[in-house]
Parts: C-alpha cells; sequence; structure tokens
C-alpha cells in the first residue's frame, strides 16, 4: 500500500486501473540543503518541515542548534530517510520539543533509540529498511533493553517494517494511543500479551513473520479493523524463497488460464507500486499459450477463442516486500477471491517464457527487471473511465481513517441510492470473500471505485457501482479457522465496513426538499437505518457484530 512516509501516497492502483496516473496526494515535503541550514538560511523563517536527501554519516547537529540555525523550536516534521545515518544524539528529544513526525526509513539503524522516548510531542515514527535487530540497551545501567524500553509517549504510529526484528518489547503496553502498527517482513514468532493494552489498535500488519499462532487476545481488541498476517506458520505459510515455493502450488490449482510473456503486448506504462507495475495492454491473438512450459501447467491456455481484444490492465508482480506483505501473497488472494460482480475481474495469469531474453519485452516497462525478478502477473479487466476512486487514503492527522473532499466544487456528493449500492456492492464482495477464508485487510474508501451511475456510452442507464479492489493486505485464512486462537477475522473487517459506512453518511447530499407523507425525508429514513447499522458494526464486542452476509441482506432491504 503506501511508502511509510505517505508524503506521496499512490497506495493502491486504482487510480491505474481506472486510466488515471496521477497519483493521489495526502501531503508533500519540500526538499530541504544541508548547506542551506549550515548557513543559517532557514533561521527565522518558522520551518516546520524538513526534509534531507543527501548522504550524511552522522545526524546533523545543526538541526538541533535554535540559537544559530533557527528551525529547532519549529521543526514538527523531520524526514531523513534515506540518508544513511545510524543513531541519534542523546539531547535529541529534549532539542525539539513540537517534533510529532520523524522519519528514518532507509537508513541503518540497527537499534531503535531510546532518545526518541524524550520527544513529548512525537507521534509517528518510521524505521522502515534499517537492517534494525533489537532495542537499545539502557546506558544508565538496565540489562534487559526489553523490560521497560521507553516509546514516545503520545505515539500513535509506528512503523517498522522490514527489518529484522525478533521481538516486540512489553512495555509497547503503555503506548495507549497506538493507532497503527506495521510490522511486516520482521522475524516475529509471538507477539507481547501487552500490546492487548493497546485498545485504540485500529491496524495491525504482521505479514511475512514467523507467527506459528495469532495471540488468543486479538479477538477482543475492540478496534482492530485492518488486519493482516498473510506469509506467517499461523496462516500455513512461510516467509522468503521456501513462501514463494509453497505459494506456487496455490497457482497450479487456479483454474484461470496462462498467458505467456511474448504473448503480450504493451501499449504504455501507467504506473508502479512497491509491489509490481501495472500498464495497459492486449494480447496477442495469433497462436495459443503453450501450456508445457512457465512455473506450472496448471491452468488451461490462452486460445484464440478467448483472447481478449480490448486493452486490458497488466500487472507485473516483483520481488519487494511492502507495507502490506508480499507479492506472492497478493498474487495469491487475488486468484483464490474467484470472480465477483464487486470485485477487479482477472482474466489470467502471466508466465515467464523462458525463451525471451533479457533484453526482451520487458525493457518496455524497466530496463533492470529480468526474469529472477519476476514474481508472477495478472491479466486484469481495465476499469472504465467513468470510475473514480471514493476517498483518499488517511492523513498524518486522520492516520487510520480516510480522506474526503466534502466542500467545493469537486466535492464526492453521493445520492442516498448511491450510498445504498455502493455499501451493498462492497458488503456483497466482503461476504463473498470471506465465504472462501480471505479476508481482504485493507477495506477502505480508498481501495473502492464507484461509478455514479446514469448514461454510459450506448445511452443506457446504469445504477451506481462499486468495485472493491487492492489485495495487497489481504490474508488467506480457511485454513486455520479450527484453531481456538484464531480470532473471528470477518466481524473484525465488519468494523472496517462500519467505517466506511459512517463515511459515506458525511458524503450523501441533503434531501432536495421531497417529504413523504409523515413529514421525514426519505433521505432522513435512510440516514437513521444506516446510523443504525454503524452502530451495530462498531459495537465493542467484536463477536457481537453482524456478519457481512447479514449485512448484504440488511441493506439490500434498504
Amino acid at each position: 500500500m503506501t511508502p511509510d512516509n505517505l508524503l506521496t501516497a499512490g497506495h493502491s492502483f486504482l487510480r491505474l486501473l481506472a486510466h488515471t496516473q496521477t497519483p493521489v496526494l495526502v501531503g508533500e515535503l519540500t526538499m530541504h540543503s544541508l548547506a542551506t541550514l549550515r548557513s543559517s538560511g532557514y533561521q527565522n523563517t518558522g520551518l516546520v518541515k524538513l526534509k534531507l536527501t543527501e548522504h550524511l554519516d552522522t545526524f546533523p547537529c545543526e538541526i538541533l542548534d535554535n540559537g544559530r540555525y533557527g528551525v529547532a523550536n519549529t521543526l514538527e516534521i523531520l524526514d531523513l530517510s534515506g540518508t544513511g545515518i545510524s543513531s541519534l544524539p542523546e539531547d535529541f528529544g529534549s532539542r525539539l520539543p513540537r517534533l510529532k513526525i520523524a522519519f528514518f526509513s532507509n537508513c541503518n539503524f540497527k537499534e531503535f533509540p531510546r532518545v526518541l522516548a524524550e520527544c513529548p510531542r512525537l507521534e509517528m515514527v518510521a524505521f522502515r529498511s534499517n537492517g534494525m535487530t533489537g532495542w537499545a540497551n539502557d546506558k544508565n545501567g538496565g540489562d534487559d533493553p526489553e523490560s521497560d524500553f521507553p516509546f514516545p509517549p503520545r505515539l500513535r504510529w509506528l512503523i517498522l517494517t522490514e527489518n529484522n526484528l525478533q521481538s516486540i518489547p512489553s512495555s509497547i503496553g503503555g503506548c495507549t494511543r497506538l493507532e497503527k502498527c506495521m510490522l511486516a517482513g520482521n522475524g516475529l514468532a509471538d507477539l507481547p500479551d501487552a500490546l492487548s493494552k493497546c485498545r485504540d489498535l485500529t491496524l495491525l500488519r504482521l505479514a511475512a513473520n514467523k507467527l506459528k499462532a495469532l495471540p488468543p487476545w486479538l479477538p477482543s481488541m475492540p478496534k482492530l479493523a485492518f488486519l493482516s498476517f498473510a506469509g506467517n506458520p499461523c496462516a500455513g505459510q512461510g516467509v522468503g524463497e521456501e513462501s514463494a515455493e509453497r505459494a506456487t502450488p496455490s497457482f497450479r490449482t487456479s483454474p484461470l488460464p496462462y498467458v505467456d510473456w511474448d504473448r503480450i503486448e504493451f501499449h504504455q506504462v501507467l504506473g508502479e507500486g512497491a509491489s509490481g507495475i501495472i500498464s495497459k495492454g492486449t494480447i496477442r491473438s495469433e497462436a495459443a499459450a503453450d501450456n508445457t512450459t512457465g512455473p506450472s501447467a496448471g491452468g488451461d491456455e490462452l486460445t484464440t477463442t478467448n483472447t481478449y481484444r480490448d486493452p486490458v490492465a497488466i500487472k507485473i508482480f516483483r520481488g519487494a516486500l511492502t507495507s502490506d506483505g508480499t507479492p506472492y501473497d497478493e498474487m495469491a488472494a487475488c486468484l483464490a477471491a474467484g470472480q465477483h460482480d464487486n470485485l477487479v475481474r482477472v482474466h489470467g495469469q502471466i508466465r515467464w517464457n523462458n525463451g525471451i531474453g533479457e533484453d526482451g519485452p520487458y525493457e518496455r516497462i524497466e530496463e533492470h527487471l529480468t526474469s529472477k525478478a519476476f514474481k508472477g502477473g495478472l491479466i486484469m479487466e481495465l476499469i472504465p473511465p467513468r470510475y473514480r476512486v471514493l476517498g483518499l487514503p488517511p492523513s498524518f492527522d486522520t492516520c487510520t481513517r480516510d480522506c474526503f473532499n466534502k466542500d467545493g466544487q469537486n466535492a464526492n456528493k453521493l445520492s442516498e441510492k448511491g450510498v445504498i449500492k455502493i455499501l451493498v456492492g462492497v458488503a456483497s464482495a466482503a461476504a463473498h470473500l470471506h465465504g472462501l477464508g480471505i479476508a481482504h485487510g485493507d477495506l477502505y474508501a480508498h481501495n473502492i471505485l464507484v461509478s455514479d451511475g446514469g448514461k454510459d456510452t450506448s445511452g443506457q442507464y446504469e445504477e451506481a457501482h462499486a468495485i472493491l479492489s487492492d489485495f495487497g493486505a489481504a490474508t488467506m485464512y480457511e485454513s486455520i479457522t479450527d484453531v481456538p486462537s484464531t480470532p473471528d477475522l470477518e466481524k473484525l473487517e465488519v468494523l472496517a465496513f462500519g467505517y466506511l459506512v459512517d463515511d459515506l453518511l458525511g458524503l450523501m447530499e441533503a434531501p432536495a426538499g421531497g417529504v413523504e407523507d409523515d413529514g421525514c425525508s426519505t433521505v432522513s429514513s435512510t440516514r437513521h437505518q444506516l446510523s443504525r447499522l454503524y452502530d451495530r458494526c462498531v459495537v465493542p464486542a467484536v463477536a457481537d457484530r453482524p456478519t457481512f452476509a447479514a449485512i448484504h441482506e440488511e441493506l439490500e432491504r434498504m
């Protein structure tokens, strides 16, 4: 889903599937110069955001000297990602009293620095891809760095994706404001029970770790709505290359046809993200695919009778871990999801043709990408341009809730009927997925494409329609439903649906003067019913929430 700092969020490819190449922007940081900082060029400017990208051997202490360089007392966002620093000064926290957000991704921190706990306002911390192995020892003599490891007191958003952490300190239970915790791609074999004290925890990413079981307290987490744990032993999968090998049978058993690489004709690259690249293209119709090569011979070959002459979306997966999980798990979930009117239709699987040279068609996407980097691919429907993304990804302030344009000419207002149709479609898709033992893991408005209805290009009237996409955080849990400690993943995700109901209530248009005989508007009646549904979806007792099948049935009656 998203670069850890969310400065530019191409969170899901949804705009790309909808013919749009503009990423969703939720904020920007202007790049600054260390030379300008050292020459006092930012003094008395009230600098709130500082981003340095040049290589640094050590932390620039000029950032902490407010008297001479003039930024320490005003700085709220510090981004030193990719600079290579490996430690922070002891007085880091005391010198930056207003710091709220700190990014140190793609640096060289081997231990989580204790000094961050001294930042009184720090809410978001990112240490993605640092090779971090543990937690800094107490220099005052503490023997066990995890027994009382100090975290920032106001921490809401913790990103530790793709490190080498084997454990999380039990002191994380003191982070009572923690809402989002990103731990995918580490070596965690378990989670501390103290994490259950983080009652505001809403999003938890655990994919590609070594968890043999989910902790029994997960089902009782009252606000947990977005959970992923694919690529763990407890999900029937391991991590790394072994996981890839075990994932192959999932691809073999898919009924979708295979498409050889040299059958694909690329028209244009629409965009790329951490898990892969999406292009617009077509499939050549001259010859049928040879189904005897490639990773398996499990699917039917793509013949001249089922060739897709219309443009399609082509997603090529590559071997990058995202904040949500691995490309293997995303592709496996897409294939396992099957066909549904409210999911992006997958037409076929792509397999690498061993006869293609390294300088073959692949260079049209990315020169350095080769067969070794190729992790699979899918042929998907190209969503018509009348569809738009329903929401924007969470901002720094909203953390786990989507953003919406509710004012002005470009406000995303929806009719009462449109709201119901969207919710019916999403509930139907979610019921379908959970019926197959698949948790979407990221049921957000920014992962939903909507068509507002009206006449199509042929003049036919179409009702509002929703498509749920992006399986980057999906978990296939069917094989572990009999494990006592396994949470009711469906009812955890019902909470996410409840938040969606709340979001759409905020987008619903006011009644256009129409009232019923009792003097109440139709919209008010529907709003009341949706408000009651929302209340049932968000009750703290997870077991008391309705199923998606029950939700879908109720919405159909509205």
